[in-house]
Formats: C-alpha cells, sequence, structure tokens
C-alpha cells in the first residue's frame, strides 16, 4: 500500500507489470494490452480498462456479422445472377466490384476472445462442526519471543477466512499450527478425526521433478490409478495436450503452480490452506481460481496480499498482530482504507 500510494505521486513515466488488479486501479492511467503480437492502448486504469475493451469488441462483432451477412448476399447474388440477363449479370458486376471495394479497404476481423480458463476442486461433503478448534493456545519459536498467546478460534467447512497482518506477524506461522507442522507451547489444536487438510505454499513448485512430465508426476504421486484419471485431474487445472508430457523445466511458474494444484486437489482436501498462492498467477488464472473456490464446499483459510482474490472468496477477515487473532467487521477493501489511515498514507 506505501508502493501503491508512493506511484501514484510519482511525477515521471512508470511502466509496471502486475498481476494484481487493485494495484493495477490504483496507480495506471494507460493500459497496454498485448495480443496476438500486437500492442493495443488503453486510457484509464484496469477497470476501465476491461470496461472500454468490452464495449469495443462489442462493437466490433456487430460490424463483423453485419459485413459477413452483406459478403454472404452479395456471393449469393452473383453465383444466382452472375450468368443470367444482361440487366441482372451487371448488377452481380456491380456487386462484385464493391465486394473487391470492401475486401481491399480491410474487412473487420473477428474479435479474438482471450483464453478462459476453468479450475475445479471436487466437492468432498461435510463434516460436523467444528473441524478444527485452537483452544487457549499460545506459541513461539522460543518461549521468550512468543508470537500468539491466549488464541481460541475455530475453522469449519463453510469457513472462508483470509488472514491479513504484517510480515512477520505470523500468518504462515498459523497455517503450520492447522496442519500440525508446528506443535503450541500451551493449550490444544483439535481436528476431527476424518478431516483432510491440503496446505498451498509458493515453495511447493521447488519440489516438483523437473526433467519429469506433469502427467509421470501425478502418476508417481498416486500409483495405480489410471492415465486418463491423471489426465483429466491435471486438465482440471487448465494444463493440457503437450503441457502434460512435457519435462516440467519447460513449464512457465504459472503452469507448475497448476501441476501442483491439480496435486493438492486430488487428495479430496476438506480444508485447503493457501499461502501466497497468486505469485506466479496471471490476472485469468486467479479469476479462475477465485471461481473454483467459490463453487467448492470445503473449508478455506487464505493468506494473500492480493486485495482482489481476497475480496472474491472471503468471508471474514482475521487480522494478526500483537499475539493475538482479530476478526475484522468490514471486508477488506474496508480493512485498507483503515489501513491507509492508520499509516498516514
Amino acid at each position: 500500500m506505501w508502493l501503491e500510494e508512493t506511484l501514484k505521486k510519482f511525477e515521471r513515466i512508470l511502466v509496471v507489470v502486475s498481476h494484481s488488479q487493485d494495484f493495477l486501479n490504483g496507480i495506471c492511467t494507460n493500459i497496454i494490452h498485448m495480443q496476438n503480437k500486437q500492442l493495443k492502448f488503453y486510457t484509464g486504469n484496469y477497470d476501465q480498462y476491461c470496461q472500454t475493451r468490452a464495449e469495443l469488441e462489442e462493437n466490433q462483432m456487430k460490424q463483423y456479422r453485419w459485413e459477413q451477412e452483406q459478403i454472404s448476399a452479395m456471393k449469393e447474388y452473383i453465383a444466382r445472377f452472375g450468368h443470367g440477363s444482361a440487366k441482372l449479370a451487371r448488377q452481380a458486376q456491380s456487386k462484385e466490384k464493391t465486394l473487391a471495394k470492401m475486401e481491399r479497404g480491410g474487412l473487420t476481423e473477428k474479435v479474438v476472445r482471450d483464453k478462459v480458463l476453468t479450475f475445479r476442486f471436487t466437492d468432498v461433503g461435510k463434516l460436523p462442526p467444528p473441524v478444527l478448534q485452537f483452544v487457549d493456545l499460545k506459541f513461539g519459536y522460543t518461549p521468550e519471543n512468543l508470537i500468539y498467546e491466549k488464541v481460541d478460534f475455530g475453522v469449519d467447512l463453510d469457513s472462508r477466512v483470509a488472514l491479513v497482518g504484517p510480515n512477520g506477524a505470523g500468518k504462515s506461522t498459523l497455517l503450520k499450527l492447522m496442519t500440525g507442522d508446528l506443535v503450541p507451547l500451551d493449550g490444544m489444536v483439535r481436528r476431527h478425526n476424518h478431516l483432510r487438510i491440503a496446505q498451498y505454499h509458493q515453495h511447493l513448485t521447488e519440489t516438483l521433478s523437473l526433467d519429469m512430465s506433469a502427467l509421470a508426476y501425478m502418476m508417481s504421486q498416486y500409483p495405480g490409478l489410471e492415465e486418463e484419471k491423471m489426465r483429466a485431474a491435471i486438465g482440471r487445472f487448465g494444463l493440457s495436450g503437450k503441457a502434460q508430457i512435457m519435462p516440467m523445466g519447460n513449464l512457465s511458474d504459472g503452469q507448475k503452480s497448476r501441476v501442483i494444484f491439480a496435486w493438492l486437489a486430488w487428495r479430496l482436501p476438506h480444508l485447503l490452506l493457501l499461502d501466497e498462492p497468486t505469485n506466479h498467477l496471471d490476472i485469468e488464472t486467479i479469476d479462475a481460481l477465485a471461481d473454483a473456490l467459490n463453487e467448492w464446499d470445503g473449508g478455506l483459510v487464505l493468506v494473500s496480499h492480493d486485495f482482489r482474490l481476497i475480496n472474491q472468496v472471503a468471508k471474514e477477515i482475521w487480522v494478526c498482530e500483537n499475539r493475538s487473532i482479530t476478526k475484522w467487521g468490514g471486508d477488506i477493501m474496508d480493512f485498507k482504507q483503515h489501513l491507509k489511515k492508520k499509516s498516514g498514507l
């Protein structure tokens, strides 16, 4: 937020590449859209770009359809009457000239839509609450330096929680306490006996065997399953065709992240813990992830600096600071305004 406010006042040329829509909305006065080896220029921030582009594409498609209807009608007339009576033949020749003139002048191109990604997590049904509970929890990496003290809360399968707070406040630590990777100094963490938890963090992609393909990796992780099932599992996260069978070292960081999501989803978790899931994802992929999470019936705890993703998926905002966790009364955009005032921005 400090960076956003600083760049708003930057009085020189700024060129930024970012997948954070909220950040782009805050600082940009122009957007350059890269598509089909061409650059298209728009004025305004990201939301204004989306609106203007949608309007232009709608008008372009109307013009395209009108031209195609005219061309089709003229070609049909020429084919029917080009060799008829002298009068009809002259009219057909006139339409041929009109058609040639339209083609020389350049016809309107059909709108090329961006590829729409669709992710899907398999629904897992319900477990009776509470599925995960912290009771009077105390934790610190040493007893002298506590990160949490007297923490009480519960997470159920209808929970959609975003953890916010400054770096070092213990957001990732809290996720590790949920999974059992860390043990509290005092108090307890109660988990439902049948609870399955899957955690995403940005370092998971470093565990991939880069000389293996995504398909081979999934089959090695879940042996005994049919190849077609594994292909479908990876395909649910937007990785298809050659991308499934080429060495993962040749995949982009975003594609590697999708392999990890496919790997996690196949475990059929009741509760997803996502720690900075958008670091390698583009805007379209972030939106696809949000849609998948909103359609899924499990519980979610999210750590993210992407205000838009939090706004799309979180029902509750929990603030981690001062050794405690408190529920924020509003939504994430209210919290952003609170941070601005608190920081004097």
